[in-house]
């Protein structure tokens, strides 16, 4: 009860912003320098035929359910989960990703979660995901805890994991101009870490946004194209039209 206020009090404030300008987050100092900004289109409307862009990146249309490709070992794992949804990702090299992402699991799968994904804490609430790189035939698998919101300890609310290669996911909870205090509670978007270098972000707020590094390789970029398209897909409290 006691996140749901401060999600609505939340929203009210980025209400109120957002009658006077569009609502910004406030990104990491030179996020917005070293990264370039992509707006997003197709996110808002129908989801019979829906596709994803931003700059040069773009999904075929999103299938949800999963209605085939059961073949995928990830999919076999969690075909139980009530929130299902895939796409196909093509980056400005022309390279392809395949992405799977589930959510809303049966108390029964979230052990299985746990250790699909060594998670060292109780958390009953993901957002996971595998990512296969058609190019390379490489996988990378994503999870992200609490997606809605709420405290974690810890700096990082999820990662993307390929060996020994890991981008963490580092949750924004302040908006530019936001009143310092607002508990920050609602994630508004999501900044990627390569080590200690940011390399891209979403925003899940109104439209949407991405930001990418250029002088990451092409397929580090895919990846996290990959995980921000899913991200907006998926809903979030902080998905409202200013």
């Amino acid at each position: 009860m006691k996140m749901l206020f401060h999600s609505l009090v939340a929203m009210a404030v980025v209400a109120a912003m957002s009658a006077c300008h569009p609502a910004r987050l406030a990104y990491s100092p030179g996020l917005q320098t070293e990264t370039t900004a992509l707006a997003v289109k197709g996110r808002n409307g129908f989801q019979i035929g829906q596709k994803i862009s931003f700059g040069e990146y773009q999904t075929g249309k999103v299938r949800r359910g999963w209605t085939s490709g059961y073949e995928i070992p990830f999919r076999i794992s969690f075909r139980g989960a009530k929130e299902k949804l895939s796409y196909d990702l093509k980056s400005p090299e022309g390279a392809s990703a395949e992405v799977s992402c589930v959510s809303k699991f049966k108390a029964v799968e979230y052990q299985l979660v746990r250790d699909y994904f060594s998670i060292p804490i109780k958390v009953d609430n993901f957002f996971v995901g595998n990512i296969f790189l058609h190019e390379s035939g490489s996988n990378w698998d994503f999870i992200v805890y609490n997606p809605e919101g709420g405290y974690l300890l810890g700096e990082a609310s999820g990662y993307a994991q390929n060996g020994s290669q890991r981008i963490d996911f580092v949750p924004i909870r302040k908006l530019e101009g936001q009143p310092d205090w607002l508990d920050p509670l609602t994630v508004y978007g999501y900044e990627f870490r390569l080590g200690d270098e940011t390399i891209g972000a979403v925003s899940l707020v109104n439209k949407g946004e991405v930001r990418l590094a250029e002088n990451k390789d092409a397929e580090i970029r895919l990846v996290v194209a990959a995980v921000a398209t899913g991200l907006l897909l998926r809903h979030s409290p902080a998905d409202m039209q200013g």
